[in-house]
């Protein structure tokens, strides 16, 4: 018996467009909330397009009509104005062609419902006629069109993603095509110590303390009403911002943090604020930027986001203060889930345009710009550092929102190193060695600063040992090494919130142990040969394949270091453990430098071909 041509019709209609809502689950893994949204619509369009196929019936054909037609009615509302009660989807987004291909097949396979529930259906003269077969043949290219083109869909979630779109990511990606940004390296606050000194004939910008008052006055090219403008916004943030100087109160309130307190600045953003229509109004910050310092918050800055559509360049924005003030937009930053579901960023692009593995591309057209109600060298509308200040329509030389520094000036956790040397201080210049390029310093500086200002945390081995770290048992080298094996195949890579082992400095005389160090170990899938490159030469990675361990910690949970064997030997006593590569951070000055490996057993084994490092140029005291 042939099946009524329209049944299959709209069966297989409703199959495609479950079949495209299934292929945008993993694309939307970073909210869960909207991936299970089309896990639902996946399961229902599938079903009722298999029963709809097997069995035409009128109860299935009502199924396909309201299953359908609520995908479809959602997939409009997400195109006129957003659905704030989805995560992922309070933003309008335009249409882009596999969500349409989506929504088409659910209407197709709605209309022919309806019209085969009212007027009934005629039967298929023959399964296997052309006639029969071509609409089914067009619905099958049509889902494969959208999948091809839903590989490279853009989501543009503002939310945390928006959040994300001032956090400082490595501008460079690793050697084996993996971003590590989600880690120090590449998400930093404070100043621009790399940036080049501008030529401003303006003499802006300009430091800025609200103590002192608000310096912005006889800035060429600027107009009186640009001028009050933005004074006026200076004034009207230092007064509103205030009521959000309580962190638990702003998340109380709605703001939600993305996880970059490692930065030394995290940031925390209220998505409905993004779409409400307002336009650098203190009262309704998108976002609000903290500064962080051990277990203290403070917050330092508003970060205002224009609304959606609107360029960089586009004259409602560029014309509010002029010279004063220069707009950003982020639209390389890629984000993945934390342990807590809750949308992070993850890293940037690399050169393919490819995510970090586990992450996808959180599509950032939004143009932003800070206003701080805190001291800032480079004035009250500062940007962060490196990626941290985004992407403009001018360049990095016309930029006003970035300066060069006073280098021997320290100002609490964003102080620089007064020389090439290494003072202790949180953030040093290394600049001067031969052969790093100017993105390769800038995440070598950002990974010291992020774990000199983090690690500390773990000063206590008691504190160490209650958050999961064993010892390996190698004091009496004069260093011990604290490791938490957990750490090593999680989702934090270079993170000194979660670094794989800590390095504690024992005291001859007393026994007293000192954290000096964290040492960073990379995954299993890593090798000498693809592990990320972070400072070029400032960062040489090594490996141990010349020890012995009492046991194996995936087993037990700890391990303890019971001999030494020549490279590749066998041990005689105990196992090998898989050969991770490594890196040390000094938090202390270091005569080889704050990337040097230890002496001895300790330094491991490098790269064949290399030698080990001792960077004078950037050697402690």
């Amino acid at each position: 018996m042939h099946k009524p041509s329209g049944h299959l019709l709209a069966g297989f209609s409703a199959l495609g467009a479950g079949a495209l809502h299934a292929s945008a689950i993993g694309l939307h893994a970073e909210t869960p909330q909207l991936a299970r949204v089309f896990v639902v619509l996946a399961l229902l369009q599938l079903g009722v397009g298999v029963a709809l196929v097997l069995r035409p019936r009128a109860t299935f054909l009502v199924a396909s009509l309201v299953v359908n037609s609520a995908a479809v009615g959602g997939w409009l509302l997400t195109r006129l104005v957003g659905i704030s009660w989805i995560d992922g989807l309070e933003v309008r987004e335009g249409p882009q062609i596999a969500d349409t291909v989506c929504a088409g097949l659910g209407a197709l396979s709605a209309a022919l419902a309806l019209g085969l529930l009212v007027v009934g259906s005629t039967p298929l003269a023959s399964p296997r006629s052309l006639h029969a077969a071509l609409p089914l043949i067009g619905v099958g290219f049509a889902v494969v069109i959208g999948m091809w083109n839903g590989a490279t869909h853009v989501h543009d979630h503002g939310g945390d993603h928006a959040a994300g779109a001032d956090h400082h990511a490595g501008s460079e990606t690793a050697s084996d095509g993996h971003d590590h940004s989600s880690s120090g390296v590449a998400l930093a606050g404070g100043e621009n110590a790399d940036a080049a000194a501008h030529d401003h004939s303006t003499d802006w910008p300009r430091p800025y303390d609200p103590a002192v008052g608000i310096d912005i006055s006889g800035v060429d090219g600027v107009s009186a009403e640009q001028e009050a403008r933005a004074r006026e916004l200076i004034l009207a943030t230092q007064r509103e911002l205030p009521r959000w100087a309580d962190y638990d109160e702003a998340v109380a309130q709605g703001w939600i943090s993305i996880g970059d307190e490692s930065t030394g600045h995290e940031h925390l953003v209220n998505r409905r604020l993004i779409v409400d229509g307002k336009f650098l109004d203190p009262t309704a910050p998108e976002s609000l930027v903290y500064e962080v310092k051990g277990s203290t918050k403070t917050l330092v800055s508003a970060m205002f986001m224009a609304n959606l559509g609107v360029g960089v360049d586009d004259p409602t924005l560029t014309d509010y203060a002029g010279p004063l003030m220069q707009w950003h937009v982020h639209d390389n930053l890629c984000f993945r889930n934390n342990a807590e579901g809750r949308s992070v960023v993850a890293g940037v692009l690399d050169a393919q345009g490819n995510c970090p593995p586990g992450s996808i591309l959180g599509g950032i057209g939004i143009a932003m710009v800070h206003v701080w109600i805190s001291a800032h060298p480079c004035g009250p509308f500062a940007a962060l550092e490196g990626e941290g200040a985004g992407r403009a329509a001018v360049s990095e030389d016309e930029r006003v929102d970035m300066c060069a520094h006073d280098h021997g000036t320290e100002t609490a956790s964003l102080s620089i190193a007064a020389s090439a040397k290494d003072t202790g201080a949180a953030r040093i210049d290394l600049s001067g060695m031969p052969g790093v390029a100017a993105d390769e310093r800038r995440r070598a500086e950002d990974l010291l600063y992020n774990t000199r200002t983090v690690l500390p945390k773990f000063a206590d081995p008691a504190t160490a040992e209650a958050a999961g770290f064993s010892t390996i048992g190698d004091g009496a080298t004069g260093y011990e090494h604290y490791i938490n094996w957990k750490y090593i195949n999680d989702e934090y890579e270079l993170d000194p919130r979660y670094p794989e082992s800590l390095v504690y400095q024992i005291d001859a005389a007393t026994r007293q142990k000192k954290l000096v160090s964290a040492m960073f170990m990379m995954g299993d899938e890593y090798t000498l040969d693809n592990v990320p490159n972070v400072g070029g030469p400032l960062t040489q990675w090594h490996i141990h394949n010349n020890l012995c361990f009492s046991r194996d910690p995936a087993i037990f949970g700890s391990t303890r270091v019971v001999g030494v064997t020549s490279e590749n030997g066998p041990c005689q006593f105990g196992v090998k453990l898989r050969e991770n590569p490594m890196i040390h951070v000094w938090i202390v000055p270091h005569k080889c430098g704050p990337f040097a490996a230890l002496e001895g057993v300790g330094a491991g084994q490098v790269r064949a071909g290399e030698e080990q490092h001792c960077d004078h140029a950037h050697a402690g005291t």
